[in-house]
């Protein structure tokens, strides 16, 4: 009897602390019902309707959707939102990981937190500065043609300025820190008496790194890469300033179709970069949960 009683008190606590949890997230549902599920349920209704003579038309239709898949600007522009996405993340990565693993092996604090601060510096400014700041950087007269052509690199300048190039560096160096910590936090992570032991049984340098650190700091890689080819995806202003209207990417297209009130082209676009992004989201859950594994 006393086992039963106390039974139905575990079960009466563990119901009032779902309540309490459920009382805690009410505010983020009713949120995310406001301002993510009622306006995407709106696009989704307004992609079905059609737009002519610069009028929305309440009419079921696919055509928007047909258009999607058939229309050679609207494939290029699907094409190179996903390779500015793919490059924009494989350059971080490139560039994060020596960086995070040189920070993990600072000896002196104060030397790791200020690399640290310069890294995370760039977040500070906005976002329209940066990327107006690297249009002067890569122009034609900028500093790194100015460089380029005085080492003798170049006969001329390199034209890095509206087009994928110029894109891919500025969004690089936008979303650098959201690769770099992710890494440094595994590498933070790692049990060094691995490493201590590897090294004790003779293991090279190299040896204990392909064996040891890269595989333990792989979560940290694919996190990184997640956060920026999401990032990527969406990103408007980076591509608007550095693209000059060259860079055809699927925000910049859904600003100018919202512009123009094509709601239900603005609608395809939006939804179409929705599944892109959802597609990645469980591809890189995929891809982490095998990292673990390994």
């Amino acid at each position: 009897m006393a086992a039963s009683s106390g039974r139905e008190g575990g079960g009466s606590a563990r119901a009032k602390a779902e309540r309490s949890a459920w009382l805690l997230l009410t505010p983020m549902c009713l949120l995310m019902a406001v301002a993510f599920l009622l306006p995407v349920g709106i696009f989704l209704l307004y992609s079905f309707y059609r737009f002519r003579g610069g009028r929305l038309e309440e009419t079921f239709t696919l055509e928007t959707y047909w258009r999607f898949m058939t229309d050679e600007l609207y494939l290029i522009t699907i094409y190179d939102t996903l390779q500015l996405a793919v490059v924009s993340t494989l350059l971080c990565l490139v560039i994060s990981y020596p960086l995070a693993y040189a920070m993990w092996r600072m000896r002196s604090p104060s030397l790791q937190k200020l690399v640290a601060f310069i890294v995370f510096a760039p977040v500070l400014v906005s976002v329209v500065v940066r990327s107006y700041g690297w249009t002067v950087v890569l122009a034609d007269q900028g500093p790194v043609n100015f460089i380029l052509t005085r080492l003798g690199l170049t006969s001329g300048p390199v034209s890095l300025v509206y087009n994928m190039t110029g894109t891919v560096i500025s969004l690089a160096h936008v979303f650098l820190p959201f690769v770099v910590f992710p890494i440094l936090a595994s590498m933070l992570r790692l049990d060094p008496t691995l490493r201590e032991a590897a090294e004790d049984l003779g293991a090279s340098w190299w040896k204990t790194f392909r064996s040891i650190t890269l595989p333990l700091t792989l979560p940290g890689v694919v996190a990184g890469a997640q956060i920026c080819f999401t990032l990527s995806l969406g990103s408007f202003v980076t591509p608007a300033i550095l693209g000059g209207g060259r860079v055809l990417v699927l925000p910049i297209q859904i600003y100018t179709a919202t512009s123009d009130i094509n709601w239900p082209v603005a609608a395809v676009g939006g939804l179409c970069l929705l599944v892109m992004a959802f597609i990645a989201v469980v591809a890189f859950g995929r891809l982490s949960k095998y990292s673990e594994a390994v």
